[in-house]
C-alpha cells in the first residue's frame, strides 16, 4: 500500500485503509524524519504578519475548507478534506481555514474545533484558522478552552475568525437562539473569550453570559489574532476600534467590500483591517477549461445556499465574475487588482470542485502558476 502523504508518521492502519479505499496515495518517496524536519525548519515562513511565500507585499495564500460532501458520505468527505489539508501545507500555502456549518450534509463541518485540532497535529508551517467560528452558538468558556488548546498544539499558529451566522438563521434557531440575538450574543461571547485569554479571575455579567472570578488554564501561546466577518456597520466600527481584522465572504462583491473598508477606515484611519478575502477559484492554462469546471460547482453552491440563506439570492454568473476563475494570467491579474484596490492581507481560496484530484490540481495551480506571476518585491 502506498504511504499517505498527509501524515508526519505512519497513520493508524484502519485510517490508512479507509484513505486508500478513497483513492488517496502518496506521490513522493519517503524521506528520513531528520531530512523532513530540516526541510520544515528551512521552509518555515514568518507568521502571522503580511509576509507570504509569494513576497512581503503580496497577499498570503490560504485554502478555505468547506468539507464538500457530494456523495453524502460524511466520513469519506472528512477523510478527504483532512488529507487535502496536509497537501496544502506540503504545497506551501500560508494559511488553512476551516468553516463552521451546522446541520448540512453537503458541508459537514459542525465540529470545527475537532477538525482544527486534527489539522494542528498534521501541519507544522501553515497557520490554521477558523473562517469562521460562530460564537453565538458556543459557550464562550468552552470556546476559549478550545482555541487555547488548538493554539498550543500549533505552537502559536492559530488565527481566530468569527462571524454571527446571521445569513443562515435556521441553524441559529436550531440551537435555540433567536436570529435577531445572534450578532449581539456573538460579540459578547468574543469579548469574554478575549478577556479570558488576557486576564485572571475574570468576572463578567452580561446579557447572555456570566462568569465569576474565572481564570482560564491553559492559555494560548500567542496573543491570538482575531478577525470578524461582518457587513453590519456597528460591528465593522467595533472591529476597527478593537483592532480586529476583517473577513469578507466569497459572495462579497467589490462594491460592498469597498463600503466595508471605508467604514473601517473612517473609524480607525491608522488601523489595518488585515483583510482576509475568500474567493472561489480555479485556474488552468486556458480560460474555457477553468470556466467549464467552475460553473457546475457554482451553480450547485448557489442553489443550496439560496435554499437556506436570507437576503438577495446568489446568481451563479455574478459569482463566477467575482471569482478567481480563468487562465493563469487572468487569475494572477485579478489577484493583483484586488491587492492594489483593497490591500488584501490574504486570499482564502475555495476550489470550485468537490473531486479530490481536481481540488489538488486547483491548489497546485495557485502555488505553481499564480504565485509565480505576482510582482516580485
Amino acid at each position: 500500500m502506498a504511504e499517505l502523504s498527509c501524515f508526519r508518521r505512519g497513520p493508524p492502519r484502519d485510517f490508512a485503509e479507509r484513505a486508500e479505499s478513497c483513492g488517496f496515495g502518496r506521490e513522493t518517496p519517503r524521506r528520513s524524519r531528520a531530512a523532513r524536519l530540516l526541510q520544515v525548519f528551512a521552509d518555515t515562513p514568518p507568521a502571522p504578519g503580511r509576509a507570504s511565500w509569494s513576497g512581503a507585499m503580496n497577499p498570503r495564500f490560504g485554502y478555505l475548507c468547506l468539507f464538500d460532501n457530494p456523495t453524502s458520505e460524511a466520513g469519506r468527505a472528512l477523510t478527504r478534506q483532512l488529507i487535502l489539508v496536509r497537501e496544502a501545507e506540503r504545497m506551501r500555502f500560508d494559511d488553512i481555514w476551516f468553516a463552521e456549518h451546522h446541520f448540512d450534509d453537503y458541508f459537514p463541518s459542525g465540529a470545527c474545533s475537532v477538525m482544527l485540532g486534527y489539522a494542528a497535529g498534521v501541519t507544522m508551517r501553515a497557520r490554521i484558522g477558523s473562517a469562521s467560528f460562530l460564537p453565538a452558538l458556543h459557550d464562550p468558556v468552552q470556546l476559549a478552552e478550545d482555541v487555547a488548546s488548538i493554539d498550543l498544539l500549533t505552537k502559536g499558529r492559530f488565527n481566530f475568525g468569527v462571524a454571527s451566522g446571521a445569513d443562515f438563521p435556521k441553524q441559529t434557531v436550531d440551537f435555540g437562539i433567536a436570529p435577531e440575538d445572534a450578532n449581539a450574543r456573538g460579540l459578547e461571547a468574543l469579548e469574554l473569550v478575549e478577556r479570558l485569554f488576557a486576564e485572571s479571575e475574570v468576572t463578567h455579567k452580561g446579557k447572555y453570559f456570566s462568569v465569576e472570578k474565572l481564570s482560564l488554564a491553559p492559555r494560548p501561546e500567542q496573543k491570538v489574532p482575531s478577525w470578524i466577518a461582518t457587513t453590519e456597520e456597528s460591528t465593522i466600527r467595533l472591529a476597527a476600534r478593537k483592532g480586529y481584522g476583517l473577513m469578507a465572504a466569497a459572495t462579497c462583491g467589490n462594491e460592498e467590500l469597498r463600503r466595508i473598508l471605508d467604514i473601517y477606515k473612517s473609524e480607525a484611519p491608522e488601523g489595518d483591517p488585515r483583510l482576509i478575502l475568500a474567493r472561489f477559484g480555479f485556474a488552468t492554462q486556458e480560460r474555457d477549461e477553468a470556466v467549464s469546471i467552475a460553473t457546475p460547482y457554482l451553480e450547485d453552491y448557489c442553489a443550496k445556499a439560496n435554499a437556506t440563506r436570507v437576503g438577495e439570492a446568489l446568481d451563479p454568473q455574478a459569482l463566477l465574475s467575482m471569482s478567481l476563475v480563468g487562465s493563469y494570467k487572468e487569475v494572477a491579474d485579478h489577484v493583483n487588482r484586488l491587492n492594489e484596490e483593497f490591500g488584501v492581507h490574504g486570499i482564502a481560496v475555495i476550489p470550485t470542485s468537490a473531486q479530490f484530484d481536481t481540488v489538488k490540481r486547483c491548489l497546485a495551480a495557485f502555488v505553481d502558476e499564480i504565485r509565480l506571476r505576482l510582482p516580485v518585491d
